[in-house]
């Protein structure tokens, strides 16, 4: 089941679902809650010419020479072709019994900026800054500010049954992105 507005308002009245900052309520859509840009940008500086590729492994995220980070940005400019890691400027913490899905929003989607390229999903138990994917498939240099723009919105969904504390994110500690907070975990 996906949660309305009248659900999410009660999640996060009783606490259950935890967004900090919370959201203004005009923030609180039909069936989603729209999640503000952060201030810390992520890029991928490439590779040496001697190295040919990368293999994705958590180990990547430790090999600070591969990425650039910029922090307390205002304002971010992501030029045609580019790809950048923000953050949320909210920090989420999911419940037991939801499971999150951010989406970008089509207004962003019309001027050639996708906001989450791939894992739109957020684990019940997740806490953290949602890391946004977002790459320039346009023509034009898009703007990104800090602590305004809307790019993001979470959709929630009601679990049949609820996790126990040992299936939930984070319980594990492989679990890297649990309580992230910059785009790459550090």
């Amino acid at each position: 089941m996906v949660l309305s507005k009248p659900e999410i308002e009660r999640y996060l009245a009783g606490g259950g679902l935890r967004i900090d900052p919370p959201p203004d309520p005009s923030h609180i859509n039909q069936v989603s809650v729209d999640l503000r840009l952060g201030r810390k940008f992520t890029t991928f500086k490439g590779l040496p010419a001697h190295i040919p590729h990368v293999r994705v492994r958590p180990s990547i995220f430790e090999s600070e020479d591969l990425w650039e980070h910029v922090v307390d940005a205002e304002t971010f400019e992501i030029k045609p072709g580019a790809f950048v890691l923000a953050q949320t400027l909210e920090r989420v913490t999911m419940p037991n019994d939801l499971v999150g899905f951010i989406e970008g929003r089509s207004s962003w989607a019309r001027v050639g900026i996708s906001i989450h390229l791939t894992a739109p999903k957020i684990d019940p138990g997740f806490e953290g800054s949602i890391t946004l994917e977002i790459a320039n498939v346009g023509k034009a240099t898009v703007q990104l500010v800090a602590e305004h723009d809307l790019p993001a919105q979470l959709m929630l969904m009601q679990l049949t049954t609820p996790l126990g504390d040992t299936d939930i994110y984070g319980a594990d500690g492989d679990d890297i992105f649990q309580y992230q907070s910059d785009p790459i975990p550090r």
